[in-house]
């Protein structure tokens, strides 16, 4: 009996494949669960049109994710913080970075894809990795200096 998988099966595929089952185990395993569907003409023309939309949206987030890098790459963002000889008071975290980005330079960035291992304690300059798509990484130049003020 050949179905269509809805979840991933560590013996049987990922979702979307088309697998040849035994009729018990699709009848009282995959189908009562909602792991599988009949592998019938109209939800394999369904499946095919979830892939297509899916592969497009894929496409569209890669094409923001270069847009997005065209517009970080050339900048050094500059965060001004309270700070005694070389240390900073307190530490600048990827949500501040963000939100500095924002502010500065009209740029939203999701501060949960921003490789920082630990938040930044020193004064100084860092390249931070950001990865808005696993196809696109990017270097994000931040600059720490003491606020005078």
């Amino acid at each position: 009996m050949k179905v269509i998988l809805l979840e991933p099966m560590e013996n049987l595929g990922d979702v979307g494949a088309v697998v040849n089952v035994k009729p018990g185990y699709a009848r009282n395993y995959l189908l009562p669960r909602g792991l599988a569907t009949l592998a019938t003409e109209s939800n394999l023309k369904t499946l095919e049109a979830k892939i297509r939309a899916q592969a497009k949206k894929a496409a569209e987030r890669k094409a923001e994710a270069e847009r997005l890098k065209e517009l970080l790459e050339p900048i050094t963002l500059v965060l001004k913080v309270k700070a005694g000889d070389q240390k900073i008071y307190g530490s600048v975290t990827s949500r501040e970075i963000a939100a500095a980005l924002e502010a500065q330079h009209q740029i939203t960035i999701d501060p949960k894809k921003l490789a920082l291992e630990k938040p930044i304690k020193d004064l100084g300059d860092y390249a931070l990795a950001y990865k808005p798509h696993p196809e696109v990484p990017m270097t994000l130049k931040v600059s720490v200096v003491a606020d005078k003020a």
